[in-house]
């Protein structure tokens, strides 16, 4: 068009006719720029859980994992890793640490037992890692890892600060039109976000790899308030196909704490697979005894296989319907028959030894309202109550696994044999708690570390440390590493990396010996 100067030349027509062309493009850019916004947020939808085509029980029915030859027949170790964001990630994270150092004569049906050494770790030995919540981002990432897990979870999840980047996502300008979708809510994008920190794609396909434990990750059913395992038996009630499902999602549910996070959806697709129901739930709901566990189990599992009604499961949380990440798997051992009858179902007829490891970061936080006679605010009360109703039922699960083990412990012996019912199976409970801590200043500290998905790196450094002090001092531990000819590494004198000033792992174990 010339030099800026030959605009002095053009006639005012011309400026004009320049100016609504330009104004003319501006609008049609804005416009494009708008409908594409609209077409992002129209598009933004949560992925779909893929469909089973065909449910085949010895595949999608039994978890493969716990069959592994390279671990015990004779023990069933299973860890439950509870909530509480980083804290709890952290707790159950210093809990595989502390395992991985002891060593116990290797299996005799090992296949690739190490044969130098005749022994192996403890933390080979997991069969189940159960979890909820926070945990769930440890238990997901030793599944899908192994012991990659102490070169890099540190700094890939423990001190990274998830909040703010979290944070950072939802105020995108990109994402607001993506979040007012419907369909598509702020779990969906923390679940991008855990895929691209932490698990690379994965799907429920690649947990073995490193001959891993069975993982379960535990979330909430927000309508009927039922707990909702991510496991091949509840997909193949919904007829979908848990291989496929991306473990980011998940763990995302698992961890969604209301109000913070939105649901995460799955489509329900029963009856299109040829899933039948079990014979235990069609007898528990012909008898109706209305105040038996196994009755309010077989009604769960009726009502997934039902879409008429429940066309979609909506998944919040894990730790509202159980803090801990026991007590559905324990009620679906009671309503199969007992312990023998679960065996029976995984494979484990040898199994005679079994030992659950609680690992509970539960916290009994201070309020200041509480020390000056002050009436609390709402949010208070909320945060309150909400804390007694979840330690509460912490608290009764744990009385309900120790009730349980109980009586599977006098359940008849198979048939052929001589042993006493008493004998037959031996249980160890281990609990895992700042509540075992006897020095009370130090009890005071643990139990009032926010839950939150950012703490400082000394503060997870005492947790880890933490961890294995109280597993190591745990009598019914102590009993269980004798029992399996393994020893408690008392010589083991090196403080974690940056706990300095605190002791060491064996010489803080007297704490809580006192």
């Amino acid at each position: 068009m010339g030099s800026p100067g030959s605009f002095r030349h053009m006639s005012l027509e011309s400026l004009l006719r320049l100016a609504r062309v330009a104004s003319f493009r501006a609008v049609a850019m804005g416009g494009m720029l708008l409908c594409y916004l609209f077409l992002l947020s129209a598009c933004a939808h949560y992925p779909v859980n893929p469909k089973l085509e065909y449910f085949d029980a010895a595949i999608h029915g039994k978890p493969p994992a716990i069959l592994s030859p390279e671990r015990s027949e004779d023990l069933f170790l299973v860890l439950a890793f509870s909530g509480g964001g980083t804290r709890a990630a952290a707790l159950a994270y210093g809990v595989l640490e502390a395992l991985a150092k002891i060593d116990i004569p290797g299996p005799a049906n090992a296949v690739h037992s190490p044969a130098s050494t005749g022994a192996h770790a403890l933390l080979d030995e997991i069969d189940v890692i159960s979890s909820v919540s926070g945990g769930s981002f440890t238990a997901a990432y030793y599944g899908l890892y192994g012991e990659r897990i102490f070169e890099d979870f540190m700094d890939h999840f423990l001190t990274r600060n998830i909040n703010r980047a979290l944070l950072f996502r939802v105020l995108s300008p990109i994402n607001w039109f993506r979040l007012a979708s419907p369909r598509f809510g702020r779990s969906e994008l923390a679940a991008e976000y855990y895929d691209q920190i932490l698990f690379d794609g994965a799907t429920f396909a690649n947990f073995g790899a490193h001959n891993s434990p069975f993982i379960q990750i535990q979330a909430t059913d927000i309508v009927d308030g039922f707990y909702f395992g991510f496991t091949p038996y509840q997909f193949g009630l919904l007829c979908s196909d848990l291989a496929a499902f991306p473990v980011s999602r998940a763990v995302a549910a698992s961890a969604a704490f209301p109000g913070a996070f939105t649901t995460i959806i799955l489509r329900n697709y029963a009856g299109l697979c040829g899933v039948k129901e079990e014979p235990w739930v069609t007898q528990a709901l012909e008898q109706r005894d209305v105040t038996s566990r196994t009755f309010h189990t077989a009604t769960q599992v009726r009502g997934y296989l039902h879409p008429e009604t429940k066309p979609f499961i909506f998944l919040i949380d894990g730790g509202i319907a159980d803090n801990l990440g026991i007590r559905g798997p324990l009620e679906l051992v009671a309503a199969r028959g007992g312990v023998r009858k679960a065996l029976e179902y995984l494979g484990l007829q040898q199994t005679r030894r079994m030992a659950v490891i609680v690992v509970n970061a539960q916290t009994k936080k201070t309020y200041e309202w509480g020390f000056l006679g002050k009436i609390p605010g709402l949010g208070g009360v909320l945060g309150a109550s909400s804390s007694v109703m979840i330690n509460r039922y912490t608290y009764e699960t744990v009385e309900l696994l120790r009730r349980y083990f109980r009586e599977w412990s006098t359940e008849d012996q198979p048939p052929g044999t001589s042993i006493a019912p008493i004998d037959f199976y031996i249980f160890y409970i281990i609990e895992v708690g700042f509540n075992a801590l006897h020095d009370e200043e130090e009890r005071h500290y643990f139990s009032n570390i926010p839950t939150t998905l950012s703490l400082p790196e000394e503060t997870v450094n005492q947790l880890r440390e933490v961890a294995a002090r109280i597993l190591y001092a745990s009598e019914p531990f102590r009993k269980l590493v004798r029992d399996l000819g393994g020893q408690i590494p008392i010589a083991d004198s090196e403080p974690i990396e940056g706990t300095e000033g605190r002791v060491s792992i064996p010489q803080s174990a007297e704490l809580l010996q006192r």
